[in-house]
């Protein structure tokens, strides 16, 4: 009560003075053009603003100025034994009684006293550690010496309070370290910031619900919300919070369907690419229907290509009957999925590839696939070339350049392709 008193008086000052200052103008200013009276006013409205975000600067400058230099002392005296007890030269399951030492707090008189107790110092703390955490230095293996370090600095409890009680500027910042921490997040309060007007917050709580709920969670992938916002950032959580499910010997929806619950095709592009990486061949077959009706190119390519992976052979006629009323980048992931396939049914669709396009792209792509269509395949590639004709030699003379022909085999871009969305959805 006493505080809000202080503020109203505060307040009151602040409204007299502004008062008597447009007072003052009006009466200097009487006898003035109206012009000269706006103008004035226009200054005086640009002097305190000017005044008010000087201010502002000033004190953002003087709290980043105190934040950093708190976060410099706690790096001072806990940042080297953090970064041990985080890194790949520490043992895996170090101690609680080794952790203190390395965090050099070995008295135990002195620990309570030693221990960051105000709430900067937690939230500084608890931003070390994560920044120890993801940094390339940490061991992403060492989790059980990250659970002792943050039960000793007691930050779970911490951070899990500022979700549920604090700013939400601050509420994703908590989420996202619990998440980074793998620490289990208190299921009632992602249920209840699943309705935060904040998208960041939304998404993270949606999130962490999903990683560890039921599979009625999966219909937040259902809703408008997720199809509007969709980006390259939901794609990675996704990814992650599935194979987290995976880890967990927990169910993961059915990915083809999902995708055909979507308007945009981008969205629907994100759960085709998922397919491959969590191996749902079985579901291959409700891609087909999409595959005929979407008018999108890039869509087009990603089922292709799934297919391709997941050799999906039932497509492959299909394949083969479209090819030539596609789009050239369409036209080169039907071929690389025909390969991929590599039944032997698809030799004159690949060699047509070659023969009956204009686009040097397009022949070389060709080129790519016969040569790695199995026997048949490469003896059809030097049929061809003993053929070519000057154009097309050049064509023949890159590819078989040793350097040039490891880099551009089809079972190497797999191989690539399949350790990016590894790296990409990495749950460790």
């Amino acid at each position: 009560m006493y505080t809000i008193n202080i503020i109203e008086y505060y307040l009151e000052i602040a409204f007299t003075w502004f008062s008597q200052y447009i007072t003052y103008l009006y009466d200097k200013f009487m006898e003035f053009p109206f012009i000269i009276k706006v103008a004035a006013l226009s200054v005086t409205a640009s002097v305190i603003l000017i005044m008010i975000t000087t201010a502002r600067i000033i004190w953002k400058g003087w709290k980043d100025y105190r934040w950093a230099k708190l976060e410099k002392q706690l790096d001072k005296k806990y940042g080297d034994g953090i970064r041990h007890v985080l890194s790949p030269e520490a043992s895996p399951k170090m101690s609680r009684q080794d952790v203190l030492d390395a965090l050099d707090i070995d008295n135990p008189d002195r620990r309570r006293n030693d221990l960051p107790k105000k709430y900067k110092e937690k939230l500084a703390l608890s931003r070390l550690i994560y920044r120890c955490r993801i940094s390339d230095e940490a061991s992403l293996g060492r989790r059980r010496n990250l659970h002792i370090l943050l039960d000793i600095f007691e930050l779970q409890a911490f951070l899990e309070d500022i979700v549920n009680k604090g700013r939400m500027s601050l509420k994703a910042e908590a989420l996202h370290m619990l998440r980074a921490f793998k620490l289990p997040i208190n299921q009632w309060i992602s249920n209840q910031l699943r309705n935060s007007k904040r998208l960041r917050v939304k998404r993270l709580a949606m999130y962490a619900s999903i990683m560890t709920g039921s599979n009625s969670d999966m219909e937040y992938f259902e809703t408008e919300f997720f199809d509007r916002n969709c980006c390259i950032y939901d794609e990675i959580q996704l990814g992650y919070v599935l194979q987290r499910r995976v880890a967990m010997n927990r169910k993961i929806p059915n990915l083809a369907q999902l995708a055909l619950h979507q308007r945009v095709a981008s969205t629907q592009a994100v759960f085709v690419r998922l397919m491959h990486q969590f191996e749902q061949e079985e579901n291959c077959g409700e891609l087909v229907e999409l595959f005929q009706q979407t008018h999108d190119k890039k869509l087009r390519q990603e089922i292709c290509r799934t297919w391709g992976y997941l050799k999906y052979r039932e497509s492959e006629e299909m394949l083969q009957d479209v090819i030539l009323s596609q789009p050239d980048d369409v036209k080169i992931s039907i071929m690389h999925a025909l390969t991929r396939m590599n039944t032997g049914k698809s030799l004159e669709v690949l060699t047509d590839g070659f023969k009956n396009n204009g686009d040097p792209l397009v022949k070389y792509e060709a080129l790519r696939c016969l040569y790695s269509y199995g026997t048949a395949g490469r003896a059809r590639f030097h049929e061809l070339e003993l053929k070519a004709n000057d154009g097309e030699r050049r064509l023949f003379e890159f590819f078989k350049n040793d350097i040039t022909r490891d880099e551009t085999e089809l079972s190497q871009e797999e191989v690539y392709n399949a350790k990016g969305m590894e790296n990409l959805y990495s749950i460790e």
